[in-house]
């Protein structure tokens, strides 16, 4: 796998800490100070409530809503979130939301889509107002998943599914991206590989090379590069390059100690094990520290890579 993926370029996104809501002007200015700094993307959490570790915070805004206000202060940067519980919402409204996006961002979206798991968000902000079990989760998941390609590519769809139903449903304007924006998933079960495989372009699972804790990571070199051979013989099998697939991976930092300690070590290791794209994720809870480690990092490390 190094020979093979060894000379790629790697890119760099990065996802805003939850406690940026608090000072949106300030957030406003570092979506801008990111996109001079040269990162490839800003991906936003896309939640309602989070109580979930390491972040413990409500204080949140609408991922897809905040994405259009920001693509008319950046020009170049892609932009998107990270991802959205399609089954929070109502599959053909997120792609009519994400397709208006594309739009008045000029092309830049980034469609990234999860199953969900806070049982907070789902009572009170899903169309049901209840929490399935992961089995129910998954289905709706990927019901969800075709009728979101459907409605992008097809002019009219009638969908009969075990959860949704659309009859002739029209969505235009279209996204200005061909065939459309790129899908990216964050799962690390065997059925979601296989779902990133058949439908989507990135794989960014969490892994976690710190202190800092949460669910559903991958904690070894060994585990990411597994699952990056599991997707690449389900991509044989449905018949797709894996050439054209992107194996991401969604870095924590907790400090800046653990950024000048571990970041080029652990980038390195999990570019060897078949990463080639990487989203940053910091933790601490105040603005001017959030700035601080973000110069830092591109400052420091990206250039190691480029």
């Amino acid at each position: 796998m190094n020979k093979t993926l060894g000379e790629i370029k790697l890119k760099f996104g990065i996802t805003p800490s939850p406690y940026f809501w608090g000072d949106f002007q300030r957030f406003v200015e570092w979506c801008m100070k990111v996109e001079e700094m040269g990162f490839d993307a800003i991906l936003i959490p896309d939640h309602y409530q989070f109580p979930v570790p390491p972040f413990y915070s409500n204080e949140l805004v609408d991922a897809w809503t905040t994405l259009s206000y920001i693509s008319a202060k950046t020009s170049r940067i892609k932009l998107g979130s990270l991802v959205s519980p399609i089954p929070r919402y109502i599959p053909s409204q997120l792609a009519k939301l994400i397709a208006n996006v594309d739009l008045l961002s000029k092309g830049r979206v980034i469609a990234g889509f999860g199953v969900g798991y806070s049982p907070e968000e789902f009572i009170n902000y899903s169309p049901t107002h209840s929490f399935d079990e992961p089995k129910i989760l998954f289905e709706k998941f990927k019901e969800g998943v075709e009728i979101i390609l459907k409605l992008w590519k097809e002019d009219k769809v009638t969908f009969k599914g075990k959860y949704y139903t659309l009859n002739d449903a029209v969505l235009l304007p279209k996204p200005l991206q061909r065939p459309r924006p790129p899908l990216w998933i964050g799962g690390v079960g065997r059925q979601m590989l296989e779902v990133a495989a058949k439908f989507f372009d990135c794989w960014v699972p969490p892994i976690v090379p710190s202190r800092i804790t949460t669910l559903h990571t991958l904690q070894s070199t060994e585990q990411y590069e597994k699952r990056v051979r599991i997707i690449q013989e389900y991509l044989k099998r449905f018949r797709r390059k894996i050439s054209d697939f992107t194996f991401g991976a969604l870095l924590r930092f907790a400090s800046e100690s653990d950024v000048e300690r571990e970041a080029i070590d652990i980038i390195e290791r999990y570019k060897k094990a078949g990463s080639q794209y990487f989203v940053i994720e910091f933790s601490p809870n105040q603005i001017k520290e959030y700035m601080k480690l973000t110069e830092k990092f591109a400052r420091g490390v990206v250039p190691s890579f480029r």
